[in-house]
């Protein structure tokens, strides 16, 4: 290890440490039956939802790329860049008009509006990755629209995975909109903000912890699986 990976490795567990000593220094860690019922449905919500951001976004991703289609991918990124309270805003009167606040469906519908880009943006990289002779060998030998994407699928696994599981923990990770538009059924997230408005950091400092756990593991495991794949 050299100098400069060591200065990495520091830094990593710097910015972990900085996220669970100090919280398990200060206060004991517990887990209540509310917030399993939220994890539940969060993470229900999270793979129908991601049910419906992966596959379009494979189709988006594929037809991005062409240099005349390129002006496409502003129009699904862009919401990166926007708080999502504001999207939950511009969103409320879709919601509201079809009488959907706080229910599953007004949930879903904005974990697949803020988790778009991140499929989208995975798959494009991937695809793009592949070069324009991949494409043109395809369509040499017959291949031709959907049955493009489907091969450029097939040759691009990892980055399949990788954008399902990025796009659920976008879903499972949202906040801002459901405040504007579904509170209700309780997501993890509004759990925790509320519990914490209501008795402070100690009663969510557990379910903050066992939030974090689960999405550490599931990061060690993607990293072996694409250090696996990218070694075959």
């Amino acid at each position: 290890m050299d100098r400069l990976q060591a200065f990495c490795l520091l830094i990593a567990l710097a910015y972990f440490s900085l996220l669970t000593v100090p919280a398990l220094i200060a206060y004991p860690p517990s887990l209540e039956v509310a917030f399993l019922d939220a994890l539940l449905n969060t993470a229900l919500l999270s793979t129908l939802a991601t049910s419906v951001s992966v596959p379009v976004g494979t189709v988006m991703a594929y037809g991005a790329l062409p240099r005349s289609w390129r002006l496409t991918a502003p129009l699904v990124t862009f919401t990166v860049s926007v708080p999502h309270t504001a999207i939950g805003v511009l969103l409320a009167p879709s919601v509201f008009g079809a009488g959907l606040a706080d229910t599953a469906a007004a949930i879903t519908l904005a974990m697949v509006v803020v988790s778009l880009p991140m499929s989208f943006s995975v798959l494009r990289g991937a695809f793009a990755s592949l070069g324009v002779g991949y494409v043109e060998f395809l369509r040499g030998i017959g291949v031709r629209g959907l049955g493009v994407a489907l091969m450029m699928l097939r040759s691009t696994r990892t980055a399949l995975i990788s954008a399902s599981l990025l796009t659920w923990f976008r879903c499972f990770s949202e906040l801002g909109a459901f405040l504007i538009l579904a509170q209700r059924p309780l997501t993890v997230g509004v759990y925790v903000y509320e519990e914490f408005l209501k008795r402070g950091a100690g009663p969510v400092i557990g379910a903050s912890l066992a939030l974090l756990a689960v999405a550490l593991l599931v990061a060690f495991l993607l990293e072996r699986w694409t250090e696996g794949a990218g070694s075959r």
